[in-house]
């Protein structure tokens, strides 16, 4: 058995699988092994899905002796965040109030990953109702960051078991959510991938809600190649014939426009955040890609807007969970129960406001990034914080996730899709990311841009 399957790409293994060189059962109880060894406390898996696994293996390897696999991901084991239905199984939103939920269908972007061969191994930890971004998750545990074997770091979230099973070899992809940031945050801070997709383009039915305006399903990979494979297949489009399209149709490094905001994105970095991501801008432009420093005035006045109004997706989660919420109030975490009743002392005014002047901003946005080029800035200006530190002192909480969620959520409330790509690390070993967001729509030019940044990164 090979000892490097954990740290083997999506794509490579399932490669290895329509070689012959790997039985998807073996593979799939390599994985299902490491996270009983390794994860004992059930803090990054809330829950395997053991015989659905295993189920789906055998099917795999039936079809990898036939000739007549899925996909070329057929038979990789990747894991779902615990707001994903799958059929029989718990699907808590991590949340002890909804622990005995039982789904009674797979949500469909589940079934297009089982149509085209992947395996589910479990449902990973997040925080409670997705409504955070630290990943931090007092009911069931927060798993700490694999990076510092000293001290416990957050995580991100709000998929912390999503980043932390592929980033500790528990998973060869995972799939999250991103109404803020939730895809890109853990991705940062655990050295992955993480693609916050168009809103509305990979379809909602079945996952578990935070805000029905934002909401956004995108996968956490170890590389571009593995997101673009998963996105292509969450999107409907998976085939006998889905390769690493990405390596075929690259984009040359002098047909790239980026443009580097300036302003409060670049603001209160920590230094080694700071000093990184400017060699990788650096480094990128000596590549041979075009990069411009311009004002984007609609950064900062969504900043404003948000600051003013306050976050408005947190009307449209007490909409849907806050009468569950009220009756149980002793079973949320303060600062999660504290946001989420913020959202139901919103006007329908001040919504409605906030949400026409975000329009406005985000047609103005588009048009003028489809002319001067993809935006590029630090995904995460902090470097995460310990567990204890945060945990217990609420005020230091708001403060750190209001930090950390500065630069993300502009592609959310702004309505772009967006990627973080690992560019270095700090003094201390902690990944740090560096982050594209393009118009709404653009996902795949997007992706191929990636592509290119990355193979210049990685050189």
């Amino acid at each position: 058995m090979n000892e490097n399957w954990h740290m083997t790409s999506a794509i490579e293994l399932g490669l290895a699988i329509e070689k012959g060189y790997i039985d998807p059962r073996e593979l799939t109880e390599y994985f299902l092994d490491r996270i009983s060894k390794l994860d004992p406390h059930n803090k990054i898996y809330l829950r395997t899905t053991t015989d659905r696994a295993r189920t789906a293996a055998r099917s795999a390897f039936s079809r990898s002796k036939s000739g007549l696999r899925l996909s070329i991901l057929d038979g990789v084991p990747i894991s779902w965040k615990d707001l994903f239905d799958t059929n029989g199984d718990i699907t808590s939103h991590g949340s002890p109030i909804l622990i005995n939920r039982i789904a009674k269908q797979d949500a469909i972007v589940v079934e297009r990953a089982e149509l085209a061969g992947l395996v589910c191994l479990g449902k990973t930890n997040q925080t409670e109702y997705a409504f955070s971004i630290l990943g931090l998750n007092p009911h069931f545990g927060t798993p700490s960051n694999p990076f510092d074997n000293v001290t416990e770091r957050l995580p991100g979230g709000s998929t912390s078991g999503g980043a932390v099973s592929v980033s500790s070899g528990l998973a060869a992809a995972a799939i999250g959510s991103d109404t803020g940031g939730s895809v890109r945050v853990p991705s940062a801070w655990n050295g992955l991938v993480g693609l916050k997709t168009s809103f509305g383009r990979l379809p909602l039915q079945g996952v578990l809600p935070l805000s029905t305006s934002l909401d956004t399903v995108g996968p956490l990979t170890r590389n571009v190649d593995d997101a673009a494979a998963i996105f292509s297949i969450l999107d409907g489009k998976s085939s006998t014939n889905v390769k690493p399209w990405i390596n075929i149709f690259g984009i040359s490094p002098k047909l790239i426009q980026l443009v580097c905001p300036k302003g409060f994105v670049w603001e209160k970095l920590t230094p080694d955040i700071e000093s990184v991501t400017i060699n990788a801008i650096e480094k990128i432009s000596s590549s041979g890609v075009t990069i411009t420093t311009k004002e984007v005035k609609e950064l900062s006045e969504v900043d404003s807007l948000i600051n003013h109004f306050g976050p408005y997706h947190a009307s449209e989660c007490h909409a849907i969970w806050g009468s569950q919420i009220e009756n149980n109030p002793n079973l949320v975490y303060p600062p999660i129960l504290e946001r989420i009743r913020l959202g139901g002392k919103m006007t329908a005014s001040s919504v409605e406001q906030i949400k026409n002047k975000l329009q406005i901003a985000t047609n103005s946005l588009h048009g003028w990034m489809k002319e001067h080029g993809i935006l590029v800035c630090p995904t995460v200006p902090i470097t995460p914080p310990s567990i204890k530190e945060v945990e217990k002192n609420f005020e230091f909480w708001k403060k750190t996730n209001s930090e950390v969620l500065r630069n993300t959520r502009l592609g959310n409330f702004l309505n772009c899709c967006a990627i973080t790509l690992p560019c270095g690390k700090d003094n201390n070993g902690i990944p740090i990311g560096l982050m594209l967001m393009a118009p709404w729509g653009d996902d795949e030019l997007l992706l191929e841009v990636a592509a290119t940044i990355e193979r210049i990164l990685n050189s």
